[in-house]
């Protein structure tokens, strides 16, 4: 039996063309050649500022402080999960931690950072875990070889959003 495998990881890439802070509070959704990273599938969800799928958090009402500092896991959802499935309302998921949840932790004048999320199929009997290195930085993650070395194949689904330290000063 497949088991699905959601994978967090940071991109520590810099994305400094977006160093505009918002008027607004709105979630600016992403564009460009990040957008077709995004599929409309995968759902991230902060309890206090809803799905984050696909967006830039604004520097603006605390958002990106309380993300940082204050809030904790999202909760994921998976629109295409089969009918009672876990990943269909993010609840109640099952399966083995590999390692726990970290927030959002960009450098100040760093710029925007991509946090992406992936969805993979678990070939049964593969036991994913990350390498120490990984374990030690996010920033040191690469996912196509962690895919590969347990032979995960390519994302069932992703999504991303984006966001940079509340500190930012303009780049």
């Amino acid at each position: 039996m497949w088991k699905a495998l959601l994978l967090h990881m940071c991109h520590l890439s810099l994305v400094g063309l977006f160093s505009v802070i918002h008027a607004t509070c709105d979630l600016q959704p992403i564009t460009g050649d990040d957008a077709t990273f995004c599929g409309d599938d995968l759902h991230v969800v902060y309890s206090d500022i809803g799905d984050v799928s696909c967006t830039h958090i604004p520097l603006c009402q605390n958002l990106t402080r309380d993300l940082i500092k204050k809030w904790g896991a999202p909760v994921v959802t998976y629109s295409n999960a089969q009918k009672g499935q876990d990943l269909l309302s993010g609840k109640s998921l099952k399966g083995r931690v590999i390692t726990d949840y970290k927030g959002p932790s960009p450098p100040a004048s760093t710029g925007y950072h991509r946090y992406e999320f992936h969805l993979y199929l678990q070939p049964p009997g593969s036991f994913p875990s990350l390498s120490p290195s990984e374990e030690e930085s996010r920033g040191k993650f690469d996912p196509q070889s962690f895919s590969t070395r347990f032979s995960l194949g390519i994302p069932v689904a992703s999504t991303l959003f984006m966001v940079q330290n509340p500190q930012q000063k303009d780049l």
